[in-house]
């Protein structure tokens, strides 16, 4: 299930944080447009960001295997992407 989680900063600290669940309407507030619900949102910052996940071969074994992804010789990754404004979108 898709969700929207607002991130949440201790005083002062950018390292450490807490995803708190949030809503579409409340990121759809602020995007202020209608968005995907097949797509993970986070609210950072007072921005809406969409998950972007990929994955890749391991760059510790080079695709062969190995503790660090599983001995499947791929990755998962993720980032949090800012959406672009509406007028870049096709």
């Amino acid at each position: 299930m898709r969700t929207v989680v607002e991130r949440q900063f201790a005083k002062g600290d950018r390292i450490g944080w807490t995803d708190v669940p949030s809503t579409y309407e409340a990121a759809e507030a602020i995007a202020g447009r209608k968005l995907d619900r097949r797509v993970n949102y986070a609210i950072i910052e007072g921005e809406v960001h969409s998950a972007c996940n990929w994955s890749s071969t391991c760059s510790g074994c080079e695709g062969h295997g190995c503790s660090e992804c599983g001995h499947h010789g791929v990755s998962r990754n993720s980032v949090w992407v800012p959406l672009l404004p509406k007028e870049y979108e096709s």
